[in-house]
């Protein structure tokens, strides 16, 4: 009896000792799919992040050359304003002497002189009114002549009024236009200034631009370097596959290796509970009429049970 209750126990944890070796064959390898299959999913969000962030530098590489030959452009169009505002100065000047020198003097010597000129108008109005009133009306030998200069003179203002007048309008603009000199002066000198700090301005536009120049050299870099970063992940990706393959063949190994000795512990509880191995004669003797006492009682019973 002893023999069968071993043999149980032994039959017992041998079925449960392969129950758990297969079962962790089956799980272990799910296991092991599971735990380097998050691993390759992480390592291909990453090379998927990776490729997203050279895109973004790319993209940031052109951006930075547009900006580039915008800044050129307005460094250019700077410079040239500049350049404008500089060249404009000297015609400033020249207006500038014009309008409160040369014109002012010219008006008053015309002023000066149309008194003079007022009086010769004078004449040659008195002149032209004497001759528009010559005429010739009288009888020659009963023959009627008359006879005119043909000159038609009669203005609603002298002529020497009118140079009057013209000299009385200009009174006070020689001393406007002397006010102006001032005024143009410093236009001339707020135009040096405007044109300095334009080209101040074109220079700290150049500096930027010289900055900005030197970025995509350094884009190119982290390119580089993010590319080399991905080429390595795809590396240890490839490994990962391989050591997953090795680790779920060690595992399975290790398991079924384990699970062998359960398999003989099977075979030993069976040979104890239905075998006679490793029994010497008088157990065996034993089983034999324990067995045939069961019999008899079983017998007795059901013979008890029929009366």
């Amino acid at each position: 009896m002893f023999r069968r209750i071993i043999g149980i126990v032994m039959l017992v944890l041998g079925l449960v000792g392969l129950v758990i070796s297969f079962a962790g064959v089956y799980f272990g390898r799910q296991l092991v799919d599971n735990f380097f299959g998050g691993i390759d999913a992480t390592l291909t969000l990453t090379l998927e992040s990776l490729d997203t962030a050279v895109d973004s530098l790319e993209l940031t590489k052109d951006t930075l050359g547009d900006v580039n030959s915008g800044l050129e452009t307005v460094e250019g169009a700077v410079l040239n304003v500049s350049k404008t505002i500089t060249d404009t100065q000297p015609i400033v000047d020249q207006i500038s002497a014009v309008v409160s020198e040369t014109t002012p003097d010219t008006i008053e010597a015309v002023q000066a002189a149309i008194p003079n000129i007022a009086a010769v108008a004078s004449s040659i109005d008195q002149t032209l009114l004497t001759l528009n009133e010559f005429k010739i009306e009288e009888e020659v030998l009963g023959i009627p002549l008359n006879y005119d200069l043909g000159i038609n003179y009669q203005p609603t203002t002298p002529f020497d009024q009118t140079f009057v007048d013209l000299g009385n309008s200009l009174d006070g603009l020689p001393e406007n236009l002397r006010a102006v000199g001032p005024n143009l002066a410093t236009t001339n000198e707020n135009l040096a200034a405007i044109s300095l700090s334009v080209s101040s301005i074109s220079g700290d536009i150049a500096t930027i631009n010289g900055r900005v120049a030197e970025v995509p050299a350094l884009i190119d870099q982290y390119i580089d370097i993010v590319n080399q970063i991905s080429n390595a992940i795809e590396q240890i990706q490839t490994q990962v596959i391989q050591q997953q393959e090795l680790v779920k063949t060690v595992v399975t190994f290790v398991l079924v290796w384990w699970g062998l000795p359960q398999l003989a512990l099977v075979m030993i509880g069976w040979d104890f509970l239905f075998g006679r191995r490793g029994a010497t004669a008088a157990e065996i003797k034993e089983d034999v009429l324990e067995d045939l006492q069961d019999e008899i009682e079983e017998i007795k019973e059901e013979m008890a049970d029929d009366v």
